[in-house]
């Protein structure tokens, strides 16, 4: 992970493979408090021309090759493939499949992002996977949806981007249950310390990647808390209706 103007993190791992894969700071734009300043999220209270402002500040700084497509995000599996240059969708879907030259993201506030990519195959993914995404296996499906695709997962590169860290995310019985059963390996990922219980999403997202092929080298975590860093990240876990939101986006620079 290496950081680029305090505006994004750009994944090393993609980046060595002939992929562009950032996770956008709250920092450089120019939304006012409480949305200070990159905020990239619309509908929010926010106003429509600064989070449009925003998107150009971090498409110019990150140098990608597109506007990236962004969908309705509903907390589940669905999938919306992409082509050529992109635009927020009315579509629902919390996986976006990009090819034919596609740059796709995803919308975080302490949820996982994840973006995968296969160069050779010119196919790539953005996935959205809080608690409920990762019950979903939204990490599983999006590497799915890439073989259908032409994506072989030998060749799938992933990053998993901040998120809420094992450090804040208390959760219930219930949601624990369901995350530890959500894939093989799981229930490593639930932590219980006195009378809480924590979970590590990234983490069982990485596992996740590992029950769909991906080989452990080719996945790359960077693990930065949202909800721990108020200088850096926006996080509904702190900060609830007041919380901006990051892109989490991907894309193969050669294809025009």
């Amino acid at each position: 992970m290496s950081m680029s103007d305090d505006c994004f993190l750009r994944s090393e791992l993609l980046s060595s493979h002939g992929a562009i894969g950032i996770f956008s700071s709250r920092h450089g734009g120019i939304s006012p408090p409480p949305f200070d300043s990159l905020n990239l999220g619309s509908g929010l209270g926010d106003d429509e021309g600064n989070v449009a402002h925003n998107l150009n500040i971090l498409t110019s700084a990150a140098s990608l090759p597109r506007t990236p497509h962004r969908a309705i995000q509903v907390h589940g599996a669905g999938v919306l493939v992409c082509r050529n240059s992109g635009d927020q969708h009315q579509d629902q879907a919390d996986i976006l499949i990009g090819v034919d030259g596609a740059a796709i993201a995803v919308r975080v506030a302490d949820c996982v992002p994840v973006l995968l990519a296969d160069p050779e195959a010119g196919v790539i993914a953005a996935v959205h996977a809080g608690w409920r995404g990762t019950v979903a296996q939204a990490t599983i499906h999006a590497v799915k949806a890439m073989v259908r695709h032409g994506a072989k997962p030998e060749q799938i590169f992933a990053c998993i981007g901040p998120c809420i860290g094992p450090c804040c995310f208390e959760i219930d019985t219930n949601t624990a249950n369901n995350l530890s059963r959500c894939c093989d390996g799981a229930h490593r990922f639930i932590h219980h310390v006195d009378n809480e219980t924590y979970a590590d999403l990234a983490g069982i997202n990485a596992r996740q990647l590992r029950c769909a092929g991906i080989t452990q080298a080719h996945i790359e975590r960077i693990s930065e808390c949202t909800c721990c860093d108020e200088q850096r990240f926006y996080s509904w876990r702190r900060d609830g209706k007041m919380a901006g939101r990051h892109l989490a986006v991907v894309a193969l620079p050669d294809a025009s």
